[in-house]
């Protein structure tokens, strides 16, 4: 009786070694993708909320004024703000006041709309600013 592995044996298990480390190796390309676009992600709600701080800050007193706040769409209100690598929208409108409207009757209210994007991933960040 002979002891030991035939060569059939040993090719066997190499194909099903290698099949397993593929299945690896392609699990792990897969999460290195995930993290880059959540690493995107994270970023680009970074970038939206430092527009929308700078922009509350603007229009708030004492170092600002809600008329420091033009309407404007496009709206150059964050443009000094570095960001590279990322595009970023602020729209600036005036909204309805009165009825079934968010802003009430006598308020000055601006609806702001920050976009950000990088690649596929995106931020869309909105908030009204109000003077009363």
């Amino acid at each position: 009786m002979r002891q030991g592995f035939s060569l059939v044996e040993l090719v066997m298990v190499i194909v099903i070694v290698a099949i397993g480390v593929v299945a690896i190796g392609s699990a792990f390309a897969h999460m290195s993708r995930s993290l880059a676009l959540n690493e995107d992600l994270q970023r680009t709600w970074q970038v939206a909320h430092e527009c929308a701080e700078h922009v509350l800050s603007a229009a708030r007193p004492p170092r600002g004024h809600y008329a420091a706040l033009p309407v404007a769409s496009p709206s150059t209100v964050c443009d000094g703000l570095a960001a590279a690598g990322f595009t970023r929208v602020v729209n600036v409108t005036a909204m309805a006041t009165g009825g079934t409207s968010l802003c009430a009757a006598g308020w000055a209210c601006k609806r702001v709309q920050v976009t950000v994007t990088k690649g596929t991933a995106s931020a869309d960040l909105n908030f009204m600013v109000v003077q009363y």
